[in-house]
């Protein structure tokens, strides 16, 4: 078996965790909704423009507070912030997965 077999294994895991049912579910909840998948649209729009490190400063920190204005307003409608809140979830166990992964590989490269 092969590591892309493997990932699909893992993938198949992660699948099973009370991160990934949290997140599909608010998931589904907002693309039930146009409003609301519109706002999360157009945040995740503006968040991505502000992380390709492609806008100059004065205008990356103007975007950077109109997206901690629009977050704060998103987190008041009970569905955004429920999907919000499993997002986050669901991207913290995924970076631990990578983490583990990356010091298991780092701790047999020791010189």
């Amino acid at each position: 078996m092969g590591v892309t077999d493997k990932a699909k294994e893992l993938a198949i895991i992660i699948m099973s965790t009370r991160e990934f049912s949290e997140l599909k579910q608010a998931r589904s909840t907002i693309d039930k909704n146009r409003e609301l998948k519109s706002k999360i649209e157009d945040f995740k729009k503006k968040e991505e423009s502000l992380y390709s490190g492609k806008l100059p400063t004065n205008e990356a920190q103007q975007r950077a507070m109109e997206l901690k204005s629009m977050f704060q307003s998103l987190s008041t409608i009970p569905e955004i912030d429920k999907f919000l809140k499993a997002e986050k979830d669901f991207n913290s166990m995924l970076q631990k997965v990578y983490k583990t992964i990356g010091d298991t590989l780092e701790s047999t490269l020791k010189f």
